[in-house]
């Protein structure tokens, strides 16, 4: 629950980051400012969500609920837009950003967690020893 309200708090960094940072990169740069604050978004979920799932080789199935609450304030604001009548692409785009880049952190994580699980636990047939153990692994 802790990790969830975490994400939940995490999740306004897309507001924050689409309307400061995006609007004074899309003044100079114009369509590449906006790929690029799209690929910012996505980068900052993809480390939000893979410091929230670290060490967990299941992320992507046992924490849906933080990536949930990670997400759901692109998903206010894209609700928010409807509602007030805006143009829905750009909202659309920023929700596509933080879900693909969530769910990218939580698939890194969950990969990560397993292999150290696998290169920990591996034990040589021969000697009983870890593998890392071995003379010359390293």
């Amino acid at each position: 629950m802790k990790r969830a309200i975490i994400g939940f708090l995490l999740g306004f960094l897309s507001p924050l980051i689409f309307f400061v940072i995006g609007e004074t990169l899309v003044i100079p740069l114009g369509l590449a400012g906006f790929y690029a604050t799209f690929l910012l978004i996505a980068a900052c979920f993809f480390i939000c969500q893979f410091q929230l799932s670290r060490g967990h080789a299941n992320a992507l199935r046992k924490d849906w609920p933080i990536m949930l609450a990670l997400n759901v304030v692109p998903l206010l604001m894209v609700i928010i837009m409807a509602m007030g009548g805006d143009d829905l692409a750009p909202g659309l785009e920023v929700l596509l950003s933080c879900c693909g880049g969530t769910w990218a952190g939580a698939f890194v994580a969950s990969l990560r967690a397993r292999s150290r699980g696998k290169r920990q636990v591996s034990v040589s047939p021969e000697t009983g020893k870890g593998l890392d153990d071995r003379e010359g692994s390293r």
